[in-house]
């Protein structure tokens, strides 16, 4: 293979990785009714910072006595700040030696398109399970927003039911149609199709994330993330309700590659290494640059005090949590 054909490979590589992982973005965020947000972005630094005005505590509008005098107490207009964190993403090393295209007399083109379309259903699902792992673990240490049944004294009221659904959706309150989409694991999910579930029309499927909706008109989004799984005896699953514009995942467009040959072995080694970046954000909540870090690892991005809660009313959060069994 010439020094051409791994420019060859590469730039076919990047160029199936883009279109294909872009094609599945925008049905996703469509699907999902806009509660995970991946898009294209430009984010400089360690950290996307934005100001914008905090709502003014118990509102602007007071009682006022018509016959009486005296001060009134002052409320102040302030600002908060919404920080997401850059996340590093990168592929090991990935052997293209001469040899394996000489063998089965492959085209290099054809073989970097394979390898950019497992790239985009890899990279893709990266961004997917560290949106959620985000979600859960900002969303996890407030405790308005979540119900944990896995306790209750009636061992049927401990698993994902419709009845709990709609008991996590009520922490909501009058904004509980905010709500618009459940993700959950597929444990817990098909226990909710054991229970006479009529699902309608199948809406998204790509690897293994399906899209559906449920006769109440919300969406129902199954996907084995491990972030949705609390490994135990039992395991306990955790079923996020979200809110439109929940999880923003915003690509850098800053994707590289190298290709290297090295000799000093049996056989000449080529390698093919790329690396790549996003930025991810959960509503209501700032990345804690103190204590979170730059280029954090899933130690840190999923640890719930590297989110500060900023939103004071919990109905402009995310969402909701429910933590409970499965039948």
């Amino acid at each position: 293979m010439a020094l051409s054909d791994l420019q060859v490979y590469s730039e076919y590589a990047y160029a199936s990785f883009t279109e294909v992982l872009q094609q599945q973005i925008d049905l996703f965020n469509t699907a999902t009714g806009g509660a995970l947000l991946l898009s294209s972005a430009a984010h400089q630094g360690d950290f996307s910072q934005t100001a914008f005005f905090a709502k003014i505590a118990g509102g602007t509008v007071r009682r006022r006595n018509a016959y009486g005098s005296g001060s009134v107490a002052e409320k102040t207009l302030s600002q908060l700040e919404d920080v997401s964190v850059k996340v590093a993403a990168g592929t090991p090393p990935i052997r293209i030696d001469k040899g394996q295209f000489n063998w089965i007399q492959m085209n290099p083109q054809v073989a970097g398109a394979v390898l950019g379309q497992q790239l985009a259903v890899d990279s893709m699902a990266d961004m997917l399970n560290t949106g959620l792992g985000i979600a859960y673990s900002a969303l996890a240490g407030e405790s308005d927003v979540v119900l944990d049944v896995t306790a209750d004294a009636t061992p049927a009221n401990r698993n994902v039911t419709w009845q709990n659904l709609n008991k996590a959706q009520a922490l909501f309150g009058d904004r509980s149609a905010r709500v618009g989409v459940w993700i959950m694991h597929s444990t817990p999910m098909h226990s909710l199709y054991g229970n006479n579930l009529t699902n309608g029309e199948r809406l998204f499927t790509y690897g293994t994330v399906n899209v559906l909706r449920d006769p109440f008109g919300k969406l129902l989004v199954m996907t084995d993330s491990p972030q949705l799984v609390t490994v135990g005896t039992p395991n306990e699953y955790h079923v996020l309700g979200l809110t439109p514009g929940a999880v923003i995942i915003g690509q850098n467009n800053d994707f590289d590659a190298n290709e290297e040959a090295t000799n000093g072995d049996e056989n000449i080694k080529r390698t093919y290494q790329a690396e790549w970046s996003y930025n991810v954000g959960v509503k209501g909540f700032a990345w804690d640059k103190a204590t979170g870090g730059k280029s954090p690892n899933d130690a840190a991005l999923f640890t719930s005090a590297n989110w500060d809660r900023y939103s004071t009313d919990h109905k402009d959060l995310a969402g909701v949590v429910l933590t409970a069994l499965a039948a």
